[in-house]
């Protein structure tokens, strides 16, 4: 029996000859041609790929004696952009890498399917030729398109920071970085697209290329869903705020004043927040006002989180940096605090203890972390307006110029560069002999160890300026002690009256120390925080008494505070510390040996110089009248008024000059964490920002709630979900 022949409805359909096809034509007639062209672009692909190899082995990488980044550098800017043709020096590694990798397939890619043109023996007739010229676009096309694509992949995720920095700053600098990787994705996209399409004339009668063909445009798809998804996504994350506050309270708001103020901030801030991992509602409640401030700060609040038991190591180098960290940490015994630093160099800072976040109001708990941080952040980010504190130089007082024609025991001007370097502004105040006055804009006044009595008008000046509720005078007096002629007695300052109405009286008799060992000098006198001042934990104290518990000071007076004051509180803070006496007048030095001998024989004279191991009062702090406390307790004093030392010289050039340039006298930060008490540090009122209180929900009785929906809603969608699958089925069916 003769085999029964095909029909022609049982042949496959030919493959459609090439019309409109010319590089598949190309390919099929002109096959060395074509492989020469596919060698040149191997070449090219080769070449680029070396030089991007070559420049990635010379980009610098980070060694232990110069890193590229440090704990100083901006994370902003730890990752630097990549610049554009004749820029590329400054590209990073990786970014280089991504590079030659991408080129080193494409050109094995390409080299391949040149080699295959040169060896391979053309296919007899023209459909073969076609479908083998369809074949390899399809390979060639899909394979480059796929090394870009990835490649485009890689560097939109590696620069995609600069997408939702776009976002935020609209500049045309941080665009073309995000472009740049999307068009890559995009060209890819196309060349696999346009690779498929002559390949779609056999995919009738060629199962592979078929199965290549329908893989490659479900590929794609998958492709442009994934990447429309991701660019959507972070615009809704950058556009659309993720966090919605529910509480009826607003209790998570940021008022409008600290929006503001964290929007134009100019300098970047960094916060360390330092909270054990507890799941206390206080602690819970800082991170989350921290996380809102970062959220709110448009990429200049930088945030990390310590817990002071994980991060330890860290801990310890952030509080050997900031001993203000160190003394919040041990002195006051809290168990987290938030230190804020502003600007690149992180020198401006400051330490708020947790406990300072909440506080009670009748008895009930109030969170009031977002004034706290915002008064801090006001002060250290205030720049452009620094405090101004006033030096008097009308009296005699010692001098704040550098220049001045007098010796260092006489000036203060080291004093004042330390001033200058910690964000403050000194300048001279020069009281007129008509109507003197206090400028309206002084932070603090200084009067150092005038030499000339203050006139009556000059000192009504200083009264109307402490007692005015307009300016909230503050002041410190240097009370250095001032022989009077031939050292007889002492001169008096012209200030007793006013200083008395503020609780303070100054004493009129030399300190001197008795000798009881031989570095001892009659002339030196020892210092050290009263019992007082540490129990109270008084700022001032307990911020110079980690540094040291004495300071050294040379002929001091005594300054007493005055008890029954009822506007003012008076609290001693430095005491002498041995055996000390008082002298009217001052001993000339040859005759202190003389003047020892005669106290240690006589008992007679050391009782009428009042020879004591008594500590003397030689620093007295003044607040405004405070609120009484409980039985047994001292009263909660006031705001910082004045501050009165009874000696001058501790601060003089004479002390500074020994130092480094770097370095400065305890006695300097003394005065520095002085003038920080008198302004309430920070002096900034957050006035609008109210306090968020602690409100406690209460579930409603069942007798109140309605629960009809609960009842109804669910059985009304069930009825809803059965007829509309009734209704599709139907249609489904009818068709």
């Amino acid at each position: 029996m003769e085999p029964t022949k095909p029909t022609p409805s049982t042949l496959p359909a030919p493959a459609s000859p090439a019309v409109g096809e010319p590089l598949v034509e190309f390919i099929r007639t002109q096959r060395s041609n074509a492989a020469i062209a596919l060698g040149v672009l191997a070449v090219i692909f080769l070449a680029v790929g070396v030089y991007l190899a070559l420049k990635s082995s010379r980009v610098p990488t980070a060694t232990p004696d110069k890193p590229l980044t440090s704990e100083k550098t901006d994370p902003e800017k730890s990752f630097e952009l990549p610049k554009p043709p004749g820029e590329t020096e400054n590209l990073k590694r990786g970014d280089f890498n991504v590079g030659w990798v991408a080129c080193l397939f494409a050109f094995i890619v390409v080299a391949s399917s040149s080699l295959w043109l040169v060896a391979s023996v053309p296919l007899p007739g023209e459909a073969q030729q076609r479908t083998e010229a369809r074949v390899l676009l399809l390979a060639l096309g899909a394979l480059l398109g796929a090394v870009l694509m990835l490649a485009g992949l890689v560097l939109f995720y590696r620069w995609s920071e600069y997408l939702s920095k776009w976002l935020d700053n609209k500049e045309m600098d941080d665009l073309k970085w995000v472009l740049i990787p999307v068009m890559m994705i995009v060209a890819g996209i196309g060349m696999v697209f346009a690779a498929i399409q002559p390949a779609r004339a056999e995919e009738r009668n060629n199962s592979s290329v078929r199965r290549i063909v329908y893989g490659s445009n479900f590929g794609l798809t998958v492709l442009l869903l994934l990447v429309a998804l991701i660019v959507v996504n972070v615009i809704i994350a950058v556009k659309v705020p993720n966090k919605l506050d529910t509480t009826a309270t607003g209790f998570y708001d940021l008022s409008d004043r600290t929006i503001q103020l964290l929007g134009g901030l100019k300098e970047p801030v960094s916060a360390y927040v330092i909270l054990p991992e507890a799941s206390d509602r206080d602690l819970s409640d800082i991170r989350q006002l921290m996380l809102a401030y970062q959220d709110a700060g448009g990429g200049k609040v930088k945030l990390k989180f310590l817990d002071p038991v994980a991060n330890r190591s860290d801990l310890k180098t952030l509080r050997a940096k900031y001993p203000q960290l160190d003394l919040v940490m041990e002195q006051r015994n809290v168990s987290g605090a938030v230190l804020l630093t502003v600007g690149e160099d992180e020198k401006r800072h400051a330490v708020i203890p947790d406990t300072e976040f909440t506080t009670a109001v009748d008895r009930k708990p109030v969170f009031q972390g977002e004034a706290r941080l915002f008064r801090e952040l006001a002060v250290l980010a205030d720049t452009d307006t620094k405090p101004i504190v006033y030096f008097t130089q009308s009296n005699g007082e010692m001098s704040i110029d550098p220049a001045a024609e007098a010796p260092d025991d006489q000036k203060v001007s080291r004093l004042r560069a330390y001033l200058e370097k910690n964000y403050l502004e000194v300048r001279p105040l020069t009281f007129t002999l008509e109507n003197p006055s206090v400028p309206a804009d002084a932070a603090v006044v200084v009067i150092a160890e005038p030499r000339v009595p203050f006139t009556p008008a000059a000192a009504d000046a200083i009264r109307k300026y402490m007692n005015d509720p307009a300016k909230k005078g503050r002041l410190i007096v240097l009370a250095g002690i001032v022989p009077g002629a031939n050292n007889q007695g002492v001169m008096k300052t012209g200030l007793e009256e006013v200083l008395s109405e503020m609780g303070v009286r100054l004493g009129n008799k030399f300190v001197y120390t008795f000798p009881t060992e031989q570095r001892s000098h009659p002339l030196q006198t020892l210092a050290g925080f009263t019992a007082s001042s540490i129990q109270s934990k008084q700022e001032v104290a307990m911020a110079i008494a980690k540094a040291t518990p004495t300071l050294s000071m040379f002929l001091p007076r005594e300054v007493t505070p005055m008890p029954g004051g009822t506007t003012v509180q008076a609290m001693p803070l430095l005491g002498s510390v041995g055996v000390t006496w008082l002298e009217e007048d001052r001993i000339p030095e040859a005759r202190l040996q003389v003047a020892v001998q005669g106290i240690a024989r006589n008992e007679a004279i050391a009782d009428a110089k009042d020879l004591s191991k008594r500590n003397r009062p030689l620093a007295v702090l003044v607040s405004q009248a405070g609120t009484p406390g409980r039985p047994g307790t001292p009263p909660t004093p006031g705001a910082p008024a004045c501050a009165v030392y009874g000696n001058a010289l501790f601060v003089s050039d004479e002390i500074g000059k020994n130092g480094s340039p770097d370095s400065a006298p305890i006695s300097y930060d003394l005065i520095g964490v002085t003038i920080d008490w008198l302004r309430g540090r920070p002096s900034i009122a957050a006035s609008g920002i109210e306090a968020k209180k602690y409100v406690e929900y209460q579930f409603p009785q069942p007798s109140t709630v309605d629960l009809t929906r609960l009842e109804y809603l669910p059985l009304a969608l069930a009825f809803l979900i059965v007829v509309g699958l009734g209704v599709g089925v139907w249609f489904v069916r009818r068709r």
